[in-house]
Parts: C-alpha cells; structure tokens; sequence
C-alpha cells in the first residue's frame, strides 16, 4: 500500500477539516510537483548541454518538440480517461472495477501507439521540413530529423508508462510517477554526458547521442511502472493470467472522457504548429532565444499542473461518493495554494532570469532576449497556472469536452492569430510571440472557470 493510500485512509476524502483537506491536497501534489520540477529540471540540463555544440542544436531539439507531443497528445488523452474513471471506481470503493480499467488502458495504449510510430516513421522529414519553414539553416533540419527518428523507437515505452502512471493517480498514487520519472532522468542526464561529447569511453554522437540518452531513460520508467503493477502492493494491479481480451464497454466509456481530450490535444498540436511556423520565420537567432525561454518558463507552470493533479483525483472520487460540494471545496483550496506558489515563482523568474538564460549560451542578444520574455512570463504566471486546475478539475468531472472547446478557441484561434497580427503587422518579434501565450492563458483562464462555477459538470456520467 503506497503513503498516498494510507494517508487518504487516515484522512478521508468527506472531512470538514480544513487541515485534512490541505493535508489531502498536498500529499496528492507534492509527489507530481516534484516529478514536474525534477524533468523541468532535467530538461534544462538536457538544453544546457546540447548548447555546447552551438545554438543549432538547441533549434534542432527544438524543431523535434511539436511532433514528439503529437505523440504524446494521445497518450495524454487516453490517460485523462483513465485516471478519471479510475477515481470514480475508487470513491465507489470498487478495486475489481478499476483493474478492469487499468488492463483496458494499456491495450488501447498499445494499439494507438504502434499506429502512431509507423505514421511517425513515414513522414519524419516532411513534418520536420514543414515547421522548420524556410528560414532554419539545414544542419539543423538534418539534425532534428536524426532526433526524431531515434525517439520513435521510445514511443511504445513512454505510452505504456503515461498509461500506468495516469491509472495510479486515479488511485491516488502520485509518486510512481515521480520516482519512474527520476529513474528515468538520472539515466537520461548520465547517458547525455557520456554520448553528447564523447565522455567515458563513449562515442562522441552530438544530437543523436541526446535522443539516444532519452531513449533508455523512457525503458527505465517503463520497467519501473511495469513493477508496480504486477507487485500486488498498489489498488490497482494487473493479473496477466486474466489475459488482454478487449471489453468494448470499458473502451466506450474511455474514450466518452477521452475522445474530447483527445481532440484537444490535437487541436493544440495544430495551433502549436501553426504558433512555432511563426517563431520559425524570425529566424535561428530568435528561434533559440525562444526554446531557452520555453525551457525555463516550463519551471512556472509545474506548480498548476502538480495542483491539477490533485484536482483531477479528488473531484473523481468526491464525484463517486456522490458528494459535489465536498468537489467544489477542495478546487476551491487547491486553486488557493496555486496562487500562492505561483506568485513566488513569477518573482524568482523576474530576478532570476538573465543569469539562468546564460547557463544555456554567452551570446548577449539571445540572453537579452530570454530575459524580456521571462519577464513577460512572470506577470501571466498565477492566471496560467489557474487555468490548469479549473481544466483539471473539469477533466476529473469527465467534462473534457468542454476543456477541448476551451483549447480550441485559445490555442488554435487566438494564439496563432495574435501573434500572427503582433509580428507581421506590428513588427514586434519575439515579445509579440509572448504576448500572445499570455493572451491565450488569459482566454483559457476565463472560460475554465466560468464553467467550474456552473457545475454542469456534476451531472455527467462516465
């Protein structure tokens, strides 16, 4: 039995004490805010060095990040499904129930994933070409391509293991994630050393060497989540003797929550796309002076996607106790402790953000350049990461249609034309890419919770 099991044991879910419900809160949060910050982390050491071979690398790693998350958009998607309906099985106090889901999950997983890496090998270099457009030198397209096809080879690992770790948060695990996570890192960082630059007796494979290092990191974390669930230590486990016979109840019900996610991300996928065509057009320069930024700024929201977790299992299970306004109270306390270490991230990012942009290069205009947008970053730091507990909770209530609405209309409306309008017409470069990522937070921010407090999620059924 994990800590996260025995604490929600001690402290119950239906408590009217407020300390029990921080307690509650936390202790699903801590875990997913220390795997967010740790892979932050380990990604920007990943950046940091890959620099050493010149800022084409950070633009080519930076080319291969759209398509890796069309991948993983899928992954995402089915795992919001699970986790949510996991919960659900848990507050029904149904473990046999929530085994059926876990062992649905990972065929579904296991088929999207093969179909994804064939589509994925066949147009590598077309899809590559079309975000790098025309003003990206073609040492870096090479390069970006060499990457993305090492990390096709790593996509089944990093789907089952998405899909393992999202049916233990349902459950209330959020450290398997964490640590899988770590392992998975710690590989990932020792191997970029010895492969980058030739370290150790190892072959010197620059940018390959990288996507290779990720590669091993992700079979790690597989073989780790694999562990948990065949153990029999956790509320959801998987009997193998019981077999992999599709139940085509369990694959509807899933995809009704995962589906619109589904749709989400791929609509995200397509704005994103559209958004980094434009960074692209700027020009190598600014396009690495954004992917460093990008990198950083990725530290400001692991704060609302840890507390999202939290959301996201608490109201599944309150919703299965059939308790709404226990539902309510805890979104309402996590979106409150959000707030408050989202601001003291806004304020490390404005005093801190020019010595970390010189961990990555020494060319002053790509530093002066990370510096003004992470400044921009900072102002929009608490409504971003608000944005990402409204949804959660949403999601967790089974309402991923509504959330997939709302990215449609921030992401693939307003970002791409906001900036569209602020570089073309305005001529304001790179700071009118930024203002349009906070313009689109703005917007997703809004909508989100406009529908939490309507509570039309209380009535769907999954």
């Amino acid at each position: 039995m994990t800590e996260e099991t025995r604490v929600m044991e001690q402290n119950d879910i239906e408590t009217e004490s407020a300390g029990e419900m921080r307690s509650l809160i936390l202790s699903l949060t801590w875990p997913a805010l220390a795997e967010n910050m740790l892979s932050t982390l380990v990604s920007m050491a990943d950046t940091i060095m890959i620099a050493v071979l010149g800022s084409y690398a950070i633009s080519a790693v930076g080319l291969v990040t759209q398509p890796r998350f069309i991948v993983f958009s899928a992954f995402m998607a089915l795992g919001i499904g699970s986790t949510a309906m996991i919960a659900r099985a848990k507050g029904e106090g149904d473990p046999q129930k929530a085994n059926q889901i876990l062992r649905q999950s990972l065929i579904l997983s296991a088929g999207i994933v093969l179909l994804l890496c064939v589509l994925m090998a066949a147009f590598t270099s077309p899809l590559v070409r079309l975000i790098a457009g025309s003003e990206i030198s073609e040492q870096t397209i090479h390069e970006a391509i060499v990457y993305l096809r090492i990390q096709i080879y790593g996509f089944p690992l990093l789907g089952l293991t998405y899909t393992i770790n999202a049916a233990l948060r349902g459950a209330g695990n959020t450290r398997a994630a964490f640590y899988s996570n770590a392992a998975a890192n710690i590989v990932n960082v020792f191997l970029n050393y010895c492969l980058i630059e030739g370290k150790l007796g190892f072959p010197a494979l620059g940018v390959a060497g990288a996507s290779i290092a990720t590669v091993i990191g992700q079979g790690v974390a597989f073989v780790f989540c694999l562990y948990l669930i065949l153990n029999g230590k956790q509320y959801i486990r998987l009997e193998l003797r019981e077999g992999f016979r599709p139940d085509i109840d369990i694959f509807r019900r899933i995809n009704k929550i995962g589906m619109p996610a589904l749709m989400e991300q791929v609509v995200m996928r397509v704005g994103m796309l559209l958004f980094t065509m434009i960074v692209t057009s700027l020009g190598d320069t600014p396009y690495a002076a954004h992917i460093i930024a990008m990198n950083i700024q990725s530290m400001s929201f692991t704060t609302g996607m840890a507390f999202g977790t939290a959301a996201t299992t608490l109201t599944g299970q309150c919703l299965g106790r059939k308790r709404i306004d226990l539902a309510k109270e805890y979104v309402r306390r996590t979106q409150r402790l959000d707030y408050i270490v989202s601001v003291v991230i806004s304020v490390l990012l404005i005093v801190c953000g020019g010595p970390l942009a010189r961990l990555y290069t020494d060319e002053a205009l790509i530093i002066a350049m990370v510096a003004q947008v992470l400044t921009i970053v900072s102002v929009s730091n608490p409504t971003s990461n608000a944005r990402f507990v409204y949804n959660s909770a949403l999601r967790g209530a089974g309402d991923s249609r509504y959330t997939a609405i709302i990215t449609f209309i921030g992401i693939l409306l307003v970002r791409p034309l906001v900036s569209a309008v602020l570089v073309y017409v305005f001529h304001m470069g790179l700071v009118g890419i930024w203002i349009a990522l906070i313009s689109d937070a703005v917007v997703c921010f809004v909508f989100a919770r406009r529908r939490w407090f309507t509570e039309s999620w209380a009535t769907i059924r999954v």
